[in-house]
């Protein structure tokens, strides 16, 4: 079936993992999730199946949020707790506390990490190098050169902080690691630190009311596609111009479309087709269903 679900991933799986546990509850093969979540990570892993996996495209470069604490006093190979975690010495820690104050971090913040920075993604992840994911090629003994790329922050906010803890909001466009952007920001602040606990919050406008638990999933339980999609979907009903658009043809008409944007036409609640509307034509991009 061509469903999507918005599920609550729990701490210490996979995405594949969830994935795997999906094809076995729903008795499905066909099924893709949108933005990969570390395996310490929680919350929103919104996940497509059959048909709807050519829509994930469309999707996964759409903002995200996380809730991020991220502890000062000691560090690890994968920069969360995933890892063996080294601890500074207690006289570092009596430094950092009279030292790392809350308006120190929100002034860094301000200055170095809003809007488009550089990032260089962690070794332990599941960006592929030649193919083959980083975190493997690292666990095989290999030495990798991960390469920087452009990431942005929409903005930062700090929740709480009491040092050696630090509790943050951010909300950031695909691609962005949390861990390398705590990471960065410990640098600046001239001490150690590691993620111990980050929670998905929300995929684009998909917010925590969304959240299904995995172990309960099933198709009379889905999140609709006007909830993924509210503003591209349009109710289109004319099967004569659904076959034009199958054998690859344009569509000449006046149509109360947007144009110039990608557009989902729905027939019976069914996405059929990704079309886009300009100069008075319709262009097919993409058969759904």
């Amino acid at each position: 079936m061509d469903a999507f679900f918005f599920i609550d991933k729990p701490t210490g799986m996979t995405s594949f993992d969830v994935l795997r546990d999906m094809r076995r509850i729903l008795w499905i093969k066909k099924i893709g999730h949108t933005g990969t979540l570390d395996p310490l990570a929680t919350g929103g892993l919104l996940v497509a199946t059959g048909n709807y996996t050519k829509l994930i495209s469309y999707i996964e470069k759409d903002s995200k949020t996380y809730a991020a604490t991220i502890m000062l006093d000691g560090t690890s190979a994968s920069l969360d707790r995933d890892t063996e975690i080294h601890y500074i010495s207690d006289e570092l820690k009596n430094t950092c506390k009279n030292e790392i104050t809350q308006s120190k971090i929100e002034k860094i913040l301000a200055d170095h990490f809003s809007w488009t920075i550089i990032q260089i993604p962690p070794k332990y992840s599941a960006l592929k190098i030649n193919g083959k994911r980083a975190l493997d090629r690292v666990l095989a003994g290999e030495e990798i050169e991960m390469k920087s790329r452009e990431a942005t922050i929409i903005y930062t906010s700090i929740q709480s902080f009491q040092y050696p803890e630090l509790m943050l909001e951010v909300k950031v466009t695909a691609w962005t690691y949390i861990r390398t952007l705590a990471a960065d920001l410990w640098e600046k602040l001239w001490t150690w630190g590691y993620i111990a606990e980050l929670r998905r919050l929300t995929v684009w406008h998909l917010t925590q009311d969304f959240l299904q638990d995995l172990h309960s999933v099933s198709f009379d339980d889905t999140i609709s596609v006007a909830k993924v999609f509210p503003d591209t979907i349009y109710t289109f009903e004319d099967e004569v111009v659904y076959k034009r658009l199958q054998d690859g043809q344009r569509v000449r008409g006046e149509y109360d479309f947007p144009i110039h944007r990608d557009i989902f036409l729905q027939k019976n609640g069914i996405i059929r087709y990704v079309v886009e509307y300009k100069d008075g034509v319709l262009h097919p991009k993409k058969r759904i269903t």
